[in-house]
């Protein structure tokens, strides 16, 4: 993503505006196409097989990257980019799956856990991505992503096992509407309140995403080129990731989610403001770190008090249907991100970002919600709504 405009420029000859446009169009391409189609995918994954739901995911993505490779034209990619939100995202489907399969006294730390291998792959792709596209090009490098994400996904249909998922005959007579799961995850102060500080997160997270390429190059005065030192920066991000967001899941499961997304929400903010601030590589690197050991906690504390409300056969549904709301924030943080930067600098994009993910906070700070949050308040919710329409 960071290394996006560099790849719009060199498949066109645009201006900056331009860059930063076609940008911000290819990064909130997919959520359109994904807040239609997530919550249908989680539907048919309660009815069918989450296990099957994850493959689904990750083939559409091996053949949407192939598709990227093959691209001479800005307008080219957004095209695939739409198909790939089309095919729903492999984290959502993860997420379905997993917190399904653990045990309820262990969700919150086996969705840290899947938080931290997203971060790994997000680790390995910047490093080995910025590297390889400085030697072989953009193209060569989608190709090799393609080719290993097929290789994943045959593995993944041979070694991953599904075992809560009922039969037909075993299945409780539970309407798994999708209307239904927005109005009972919009209608429960604590899963609204927790979907609009996800959105908040989303927005100001990708809305930092376009404004990262040029301020790396702004403030790089070494002799390492622009496309590696990217790489570099997103890699220090994820790595403190991966080694923070098992711990913030762990925190989940004793109760402290509210606490924790609050601390988390306003002590990345604060890294954002600073990667605004940076006048070298070296404070900009301390300040990715910062964020990535904070960002880690955010979607999947929104993503645990969902699945933590909700029946164990409407998993798919409602994190489907919370995915879909989040995207939300991933279209208009895109392309408002894009804007900023287009017309001010990439260090107030950064900054304003960094205002809102702290500001954001306030969502939770001045609402009623405890930190508990095992109440399966949504199932209530649910078969109240369930008895009220026979």
């Amino acid at each position: 993503m960071p290394l996006l405009p560099i790849y719009m420029a060199s498949l066109q000859n645009l201006s900056v505006v331009e860059i930063q446009l076609w940008s911000g169009i290819a990064i909130a391409a997919p959520a359109v196409t994904t807040m239609i189609a997530s919550p249908i995918w989680g539907k048919l994954g309660d009815k069918i097989s989450r296990k099957w739901m994850v493959l689904r995911a990750l083939l559409g993505l091996a053949v949407c990257l192939f598709l990227m490779a093959l691209c001479t034209t800005p307008l080219q990619f957004v095209l695939v980019r739409l198909l790939q939100g089309l095919f729903g995202g492999v984290v959502d489907a993860s997420s379905a799956f997993a917190s399904a399969e653990a045990p309820a006294e262990d969700r919150g730390k086996v969705l840290g856990r899947l938080q931290s291998s997203v971060s790994a792959g997000s680790l390995v792709g910047p490093l080995i991505g910025g590297v390889t596209a400085s030697i072989l090009g953009f193209s060569a490098l989608l190709m090799s992503i393609a080719v290993i994400t097929f290789i994943v996904c045959i593995f993944g249909a041979l070694k991953l096992i599904e075992t809560t998922h009922m039969s037909k005959s075993q299945t409780p007579n539970i309407n798994k509407g999708i209307r239904r799961s927005f109005q009972c995850l919009l209608c429960t102060q604590q899963t609204c309140r927790f979907i609009i500080v996800g959105v908040l997160a989303n927005f100001a997270m990708y809305g930092m995403l376009t404004a990262l390429s040029p301020l790396a190059s702004s403030v790089n005065h070494t002799a390492i080129d622009d496309r590696s030192v990217i790489g570099f920066l997103q890699s220090a991000f994820w790595t403190a990731s991966i080694l923070s967001a098992p711990l913030w899941g762990r925190f989940n499961d004793k109760s402290y989610v509210k606490s924790v997304y609050i601390f988390a929400t306003i002590a990345c903010g604060c890294s954002a403001i600073l990667q605004g601030l940076a006048t070298n590589i070296e404070f900009l690197m301390a300040a990715r770190i910062l964020q990535g050991l904070t960002y880690s906690a955010l979607i999947q504390s929104v993503m645990f008090v969902v699945v933590n409300a909700c029946h164990q056969q409407l998993k798919g549904t409602f994190v489907g249907t919370t995915n879909s709301m989040l995207v939300i924030g991933q279209i208009i943080g895109s392309l408002s991100g894009a804007a900023i930067t287009s017309y001010t600098t990439p260090a107030t994009t950064f900054i304003v970002m960094g205002v809102v993910f702290a500001v954001s906070s306030l969502f939770l700070i001045c609402s009623t919600i405890t930190n508990q949050i095992n109440e399966h308040t949504l199932m209530k919710l649910w078969e109240l709504k369930q008895k009220s329409a026979k």
